[in-house]
């Protein structure tokens, strides 16, 4: 997507405040069929269970928002490998 084609309004608020700094790392693991990691904001744990978050960790790391605080954090599979 080019950056003249964002449709401002779709935009998250918390774009604006987090864009002066960095992602907080979050360390996934498989289990059984989902991903879960640790909200390193909040401490809870979050199971991701459906299939567009799921087919994002196709690669060792993405970004995605958080269900417990709602930032975006930089969530890498433990041990490196992507998930099948």
């Amino acid at each position: 997507m080019a950056f003249q084609n964002v449709n401002w309004s779709e935009i998250h608020a918390s774009v604006i405040r987090q864009a002066g700094g960095m992602l907080r790392w979050a360390p996934a693991a498989p289990r059984s069929g989902a991903m879960r990691y640790r909200c390193p904001v909040t401490g809870s744990f979050v199971l991701l269970t459906d299939e567009a978050s799921l087919c994002k960790f196709s690669r060792p790391t993405t970004r995605l928002r958080c269900a417990g605080c709602g930032e975006l954090h930089f969530v890498a599979v433990s041990g490196g490998t992507a998930a099948a």
